[in-house]
């Protein structure tokens, strides 16, 4: 299996920090009257006087992450990934408030944005000129989002003025996209990563002689040895990257429950062939019938052969909803993933006798996109 090496760096992060305040934007429509122009210069010296460049550590809030910030003397912002400010994770504006500094976006990981989206974060200065933003709602950065896992109501999220001499830390991962499997009591594991940032976690054992699998899917997300899990209508898991070959993963402890235990995963680097399955399927309308051959490997894909055509893909199966879904790979690019089909294809699952049997499996036995209905099961 091809790997495919991840240097992935705060550059693929959304940043969204949640407190249980949030700071009131700067107040508008004072019914003391200034004079505008003394106003102006006083917000200008106040911009002025925060320009600079900043790194922001977000290890106490529970990331592994530090992100870089610049302000500019002219009240403009920037955040990057790296010291140089060559990337442009988001941007915008910067203005004095009542009693704090107001960030208008811009720009968010490459797209534009105006006042009407609402895009804004804000900060003041402590006594010792760092920028306090532990009370904003949100900080704009990148096109995913991850939310913080701190626990501890001390936890603050400070921006710092970069020192000289200061070195970036190196955040390349050693983490490889492929399959993982794990073993616990009486059951097991495999852990899929796709390179379209989707996974798939397939637990597999056998109740009263019947093969059981359950399959929790969602989105993942690394930097450097922090793995980030989101299954699909839950919450953000935090798991672990030991090596290139071994990862630690919460996995949950059964069916019917939300509690988690953690187990360490290794690389595996060959797929077998767990089941073959066979039928037959009919062209709708007609009388015309074709053999389909479906073989399931172990790192949770599948290959399917229906008459002279070939297709492979991944399929998702949960015997708690006695179901099955299939991705197959994309049909121009050939990536392989649970984002690479618009409509999943799904169908009933059962085992009898123990042997695995799947109703509703669509097949393609052409080039053309049509799909089959097909009955196959282990022999």
């Amino acid at each position: 299996m091809k790997k495919t090496l991840y240097r992935l760096t705060a550059a693929f992060f959304a940043i969204v920090v949640s407190f249980a305040a949030v700071l009131a934007l700067a107040g508008c429509g004072s019914s003391k009257t200034t004079d505008s122009s003394n106003s102006s210069k006083t917000d200008k010296k106040a911009v002025e006087a925060v320009a600079g460049d900043y790194y922001l550590d977000l290890s106490e809030l529970g990331m592994k992450l530090v992100i870089y910030l610049r302000l500019t003397e002219n009240g403009t912002f920037q955040f990057s990934n790296t010291t140089d400010f060559e990337i442009n994770k988001s941007s915008g504006v910067v203005q004095k408030g009542a009693n704090d500094y107001v960030m208008v976006y811009e720009s968010v990981n490459g797209a534009d944005k105006s006042i009407s989206d609402g895009l804004t974060s804000s900060f003041f200065v402590d006594d010792e000129g760092r920028l306090d933003f532990t009370h904003c709602e949100k900080i704009y950065y990148g096109s995913a989002s991850a939310t913080t896992t701190s626990d501890s109501s001390d936890a603050k999220l400070l921006a710092v003025k970069i020192p000289e001499g200061y070195e970036q830390p190196d955040t390349e991962s050693a983490f490889t996209t492929g399959t993982y499997t794990a073993t616990g009591a009486d059951r097991t594991y495999t852990a899929t990563f796709y390179v379209d940032n989707t996974y798939v976690v397939t637990e597999s054992r056998t109740e009263n002689g019947e093969k059981q699998y359950f399959s929790e899917t969602g989105t993942y997300g690394v930097n450097t040895s922090q793995l980030a899990l989101t299954p699909e209508g839950k919450g953000r898991i935090s798991c672990e990257v030991l090596s290139d070959l071994e990862l630690q993963i919460q996995v949950l402890t059964g069916v019917d429950t939300d509690s988690r235990e953690t187990l360490t995963f290794k690389k595996q680097e060959v797929k077998d062939v767990t089941a073959k399955l066979t039928g037959t399927g009919t062209v709708t309308g007609t009388n015309e019938s074709f053999d389909v051959t479906v073989l399931l490997y172990s790192d949770g894909s599948y290959t399917s052969r229906a008459g002279s055509f070939t297709e492979n893909g991944v399929i998702v199966p949960d015997s708690k909803d006695g179901t099955f879904k299939i991705y197959p790979d994309n049909n121009e690019t050939k990536l392989r993933g649970l984002n690479q089909i618009a409509t999943v294809p799904a169908g009933t699952l059962s085992s009898e006798s123990g042997s695995l049997k799947l109703e509703g499996f669509r097949v393609r036995n052409s080039d053309n996109l049509t799909r089959y209905k097909c009955e196959i099961s282990e022999n």
